[in-house]
């Protein structure tokens, strides 16, 4: 290396993310993509896949752009660290070399300090240790979002301390108690529960003369009362002359005191309850909410009790988060800690007044003194723990009612509180409310009952148990008891048991996938049936018909749809069953259901609802869908009037949900209309309407391959029927879908048959959309003047029918095939025309492929600045509108224009962007297409070394683009309106 090159960056992960090259520090960005970075400096020179990145980052809140996300933020990573940062494959590998990491650094000054240990130096050793510690600037990774940076978080921390215990037995073994004492005494207060802490705590007062008072005599000089409660943010006071470790060697260790003992004057003292639960000793996937409960429960505010509150659906492990945090507490609450199952769930739900009696009884009180009115009992138990540390955990509450009776009122105490309620009323310091476990967490879990060999050998099968478990610990827990007590079968024939019987909701199963805990109830359905049997018999019925269309989400309209009810009534009942913990509530007005629960919801609707019931809430839930959906094709094709599709009005409604009718996470409008017809086949008509109605974001979001099997049951259903009005608008939709996805024999075939129904029944509105396809078609083939042939059809037949939209769509598709035609200045006035029009319309989709179109045009006429700023100004607008695929086919536009006016930097740049965009959207034919270009900039630019794995990319993304290989690069094709470039 010459020696004037730049020094190589030095990392920091122990504190803050940090980069330096000599002394000056590196511009990292945003803290995600610090995050980012984190990941890739934890690995040490070793690839880390993009799906690991993906979960890593985000975790189960996983927005839709996150691929792109991590592309752009490896983009302007490299931006600032050079090459280092490589790409193999679908993953990253970043490149430092020795000791260019202050982890590195730390785990060799360890090792060389453990070495000298081994030999007899440990003055050496300490020295050394002691170094390794001064490395560290606070938390590791500070300030980082996501799972990845809070599990090594935890972990560094936890490396810390180690080496922190080793260094101080050093110090002791080098006789220097004295000067360890404050350290060790602020060492307990920070971590109250480290037994090997306290222990060593009291050795070094012991060895430097100090006297330790015996353990249970802290309160000797007030005899009955224990010490007021430190000031808020205070910790409580665990240091070793209250807490001793075992004394030095050749010193006898005083009896440990009893939990009830006696006082100096010869009175009995006060017992301190324990009733705390067994609590098994993992607790996986909830590190931020344990912490979270603890911070509250230790840091209350001024003058109040902590109260903190776990909410969530049956079976997510609320009971066991309180009992692990509340084991881990222990020590903080020295005077005692009352349990009490408040039996929420069930039909008959405990007394406050039975449960006061019995806390009453555990903190000393005679049965006979325990007064009998429930205000009495209350002041009674206050009374009592005034002023005392005491943790009570009341776990599964019904409401808050059933809670304030409990709570004390002094500071002192801490309550902790569990229900499937939201306990809205409580006056609770912090509230945790459970999520079921991501895929990683819930993979963990199931791991730890079945073995980690087995998840291991079947990855995605154990993807897939998870998945069916609806990540709910109780629901994996009882699967993996399941699998562990059958080590001969695999995990492929548990799922398939599963989806073949759907045997976790059995009412008196023959035979259960899980095992029994109620009777002839398996495990989950015990767990969700008390809060079921709380609903009434309205309110039940709207519960299971919420199953049935197998949605993750509803909103009131659609609820009320579903069960016929007028929607303030159905709000009222979706209320009542997300304080129940049967629904969860994301947002206002919307309400998810969690896949167990619809899958015992779904059973019960087919124990308790008539076959003619279930089609009535599916055909009222199919017309919900096309009304929404109406109002999202009035908005898209302003001026297209399409029998069936206008809003009743005539006129484009309000707010529409537009992502939830194709969302693929949400199994969108058409899975729910191709079900539909399975129950109701009558109902092909609007089931096809549907398609055609939401056919303009499939096309803005690149939705294509999403849609290609539920629409194929819609038309083969209407094809069953002779409904040929179906038939044509199904074939439409689906001609399209192929169409785009480059399946050009299959999409010509079925848009030729589309086109025959719609001539016979006269539905004009859609020939003219299905000519406008044809001609995308022959585009995608070069035959350039058919498809100019049927460009001009389509717009006579939108003309004849009076569809302003269909005309200027159609002329704005045929501007790439005048261009090719070398009919350049006809190009030139169609594209402004249509410019005009769609400003005139409010059609924003049109305007974007307008301005799209005249920076083709300018391009061909040679006027590259122009082309750049037209393409820029689109994709801005398709972005603002929610049109990823015009905003992508801008970019590789953009990219070109760059290149044809040699602007190298400027074509990179937009290179990257565009291959980013593609892939978000899954659009891989238009990816070749980008990475091809990026490609030629960076060898343009002399990146011969980057330049060279894009063909191989380019390869990887045309195999997935399902499209037979044809010639991509001289000149640019004009990409239509979701078109393939």
């Amino acid at each position: 290396m010459s020696s004037d090159a730049p020094p190589e960056p030095f990392f920091s992960v122990l504190g803050a993310v940090q980069a330096r090259r000599g002394d000056a520090p590196l511009p990292l960005g945003s803290p995600q993509q610090r995050a980012l970075l984190a990941m890739l400096l934890l690995r040490r020179n070793d690839v880390v896949d993009l799906d690991e990145i993906v979960d890593g980052l985000w975790g189960e809140e996983l927005p839709r752009t996150a691929v792109g996300t991590v592309r752009s933020h490896v983009y302007r990573l490299r931006r600032t660290l050079g090459p280092r940062i490589t790409t193999h494959g679908q993953g990253y590998l970043l490149d430092s070399g020795p000791g260019a990491l202050d982890l590195d650094v730390f785990e060799q000054l360890v090792a060389d300090a453990r070495a000298c240990t081994a030999a007899g130096r440990t003055g050496e050793a300490a020295e050394l240790l002691a170094g390794a510690l001064r490395l560290w600037r606070g938390a590791p990774l500070a300030g980082l979002p996501g799972p990845h940076a809070a599990i090594h978080r935890e972990r560094l921390s936890e490396l810390r301390l180690s080496v922190l215990l080793e260094r101080i037995e050093l110090d002791l073994r080098l006789g220097r108690h004295a000067r360890l004492v404050p350290e060790l005494t602020r060492l307990c207060a920070e971590h109250p529960l480290h037994g090997r802490l306290r222990e060593l705590a009291g050795i070094a007062l012991a060895r430097s003369g100090r006297t330790v008072r015996p353990a249970g005599n802290e309160h000797s000089g007030r005899p009955d009362r224990t010490p007021p409660a430190p000031p808020p943010g205070t910790p409580p006071r665990t240091h070793p002359t209250a807490q001793p470790g075992p004394p030095p060697a050749g010193e006898a260790a005083a009896p440990a005191a009893p939990e009830r003992s006696v006082r100096a004057d010869g009175v009995p003292a006060r017992p301190r309850p324990a009733q705390l639960p067994f609590s098994p000793g993992d607790l996986i996937g909830r590190t931020e909410a344990v912490r979270d409960l603890l911070d509250a429960l230790t840091k209350p505010r001024a003058g109040s009790v902590a109260v903190a509150a776990v909410t969530g659906t049956g079976g997510v492990g609320k009971s066991a988060l309180a009992v692990h945090v509340a084991q881990r507490l222990r020590d903080r609450f020295p005077d005692g800690q009352l349990y009490a199952s408040l039996r929420g769930t069930s039909a008959d739900p405990a007394d406050p007044d039975t449960v006061l009696a019995g806390f009453l009884q555990a903190l000393g009180a005679e049965e006979e003194a325990i007064p009998d009115g429930r205000e009495e009992r209350a002041a009674l138990f206050r009374t009592t723990v005034a002023d005392r540390r005491i943790l009570l955990v009341l776990d599964d509450a019904r409401d808050t009612a059933q809670v304030e009776a409990l709570l004390p009122g002094s500071p002192a105490c801490a309550v902790l509180v569990t229900g499937r309620a939201t306990l809205d009323g409580l006056p609770a310091v912090r509230r945790v409310r459970l999520e079921p476990l991501a895929v990683p967490g819930a993979l963990a879990l199931l791991g730890a009952v079945v073995g980690p060999e087995r998840i291991a050998a079947e990855p995605e099968r154990a993807a897939a148990l998870a998945e069916r478990c609806g990540g709910l610990p109780l629901a994996l827990r009882l699967a993996g008891a399941r699998l562990a007590a059958r080590p001969a079968w695999s995990l492929s024939d548990f799922v398939r048991l599963l989806d073949g019987h759907h045997p976790a909701f059995p009412a008196l199963p023959p035979f259960s996938v899980f095992p029994a805990s109620a009777g002839s109830q398996d495990g989950i359905t015990a767990c969700v049936r008390p809060s079921y049997d709380l609903l009434d018999d309205e309110e039940a019925r709207l519960f299971r018909l919420l199953a049935l269309t197998r949605r993750g989400t509803t909103d009131v309209t659609g609820a009320a749809a579903l069960g016929g009810l007028p929607p303030a009534r159905a709000g009222q009942f979706l209320e009542r069953m997300t304080g129940l913990g049967l629904l969860e509530s994301p947002c206002p007005g919307v309400y998810r259901q969690y896949p167990l629960l619809r899958m015992f919801g779904a059973e019960r609707s087919r124990e308790d609802d008539r076959p003619d019931e279930r089609a009535a809430a599916f055909t009222r839930f199919l017309g919900h869908l096309l009304a929404v959906a109406r109002t999202v094709h009035a908005a898209e094709r302003p001026g297209h009037h399409v029998s069936g599709l206008l809003p009743p009005d005539g006129r484009p409604g309000g707010p529409h949900s537009r992502r939830r009718l194709v969302d693929p996470g949400d199994d969108g409008a058409l899975g729910v209309a191709a079900r539909t017809l399975e129950a109701v086949p009558s109902a092909v008509a609007v089931a096809a309407d549907l398609a055609l109605a939401v056919e303009p974001l499939l096309e803005g979001s690149y939705l294509w391959a999403q849609s290609l099997d539920p629409v194929r049951r819609i038309l083969r259903t209407a094809q069953d029927q002779g409904h040929l009005r179906a038939a044509g608008r199904a074939g439409y939709v689906l001609g399209s879908a192929l169409a785009q996805l480059g399946r050009l024999d299959e999409a010509d075939r079925i848009l030729d048959a589309a086109e025959h129904a719609a001539l016979a029944v006269r539905d004009d509105a859609v020939r003219t959309e299905i000519l406008n396809r044809r001609a995308h078609v022959c585009q995608y083939r070069a035959h350039w003047r058919r498809a100019d042939t049927l460009h001009r059809e389509a717009v006579a037949v939108g003309e004849a029918y009076g569809s302003t939209w269909a005309c200027r769509n159609a002329r704005a598709s045929s501007v790439s095939t005048l261009l090719r035609l070398s009919r350049r200045d006809e190009a030139a006035e169609i594209s402004r025309t249509t410019l005009v029009s769609a400003v005139d319309a409010g059609d924003h989709h049109g305007e974007a492929y307008a301005l799209y179109n005249l920076g083709l045009t300018a391009r061909h006429l040679g006027r590259t600045d122009e082309a750049v700023a037209r393409h820029r100004q689109s994709a801005a607008l398709s972005a603002r509108h929610g049109c990823p695929t015009v905003e992508a086919m801008n970019l590789v536009s953009e990219t070109t224009a760059q290149l044809a006016g040699n602007r190298l930097p400027e074509a990179v740049e937009c290179g990257e962007r565009a291959v980013a965009a593609t892939r978000r959207i899954g659009w891989h034919a238009a990816e070749v297409r980008a990475l091809r270009l990026l490609g030629s900039a960076l060898a343009a630019a002399g990146d011969r070394k980057r330049a060279g794995s894009r063909p191989a990319q380019a390869a990887d993304a045309l195999v997935l683009s399902c499209r037979p290989r044809r010639p991509l690069d001289p000149p640019l094709p004009a990409l239509p309106p979701g078109g393939t470039p």
